[in-house]
């Protein structure tokens, strides 16, 4: 069983803050939030103080490749998609399922109405003359 203790934190859980505390974290599991007792067999991590959130979810993207990877070190966990071109959706959907990259969710390709955004830009996307 790993376990890892993020120590001396301030602590945003989505709803409301604890102002100094840990977090232990059990086989990848939050396990325990506030007074935390140190395992002994835990890799320890020293908050000095900073902020601890969840994962951030971006709720408008377009998915581009390599991009996935970039979100996770800005702590974003999610992209919801809204449309992707498809010729790069494959080689994106392949890597949000790498170890670090963020999670995907996508609609694949976009559903407008006739004339409606982004419909202006989508001649140019799949290379046909616009009407």
């Amino acid at each position: 069983m790993s376990a890892t203790v993020i120590r001396d934190v301030r602590i945003f859980d989505g709803e409301g803050i604890v102002p100094r505390g840990s977090v232990l974290v059990r086989d990848g599991l939050i396990a325990c939030v506030g007074q935390v007792d140190v395992p002994g067999d835990a890799q320890v991590v020293e908050g000095e103080g900073r902020t601890l959130l969840p994962g951030l979810i971006d709720a408008h993207t377009h998915a581009f490749p390599g991009k996935l990877e970039q979100a996770l070190r800005f702590g974003v966990t999610t992209e919801l998609d809204m449309f992707s071109v498809p010729s790069v959706l494959g080689q994106v959907r392949a890597e949000a399922a790498k170890p670090y990259a963020a999670d995907l969710r996508t609609s694949g390709v976009g559903a407008a109405a006739p004339g409606g955004h982004p419909s202006q830009f989508m001649a140019e996307v799949f290379g046909r003359s616009r009407r």
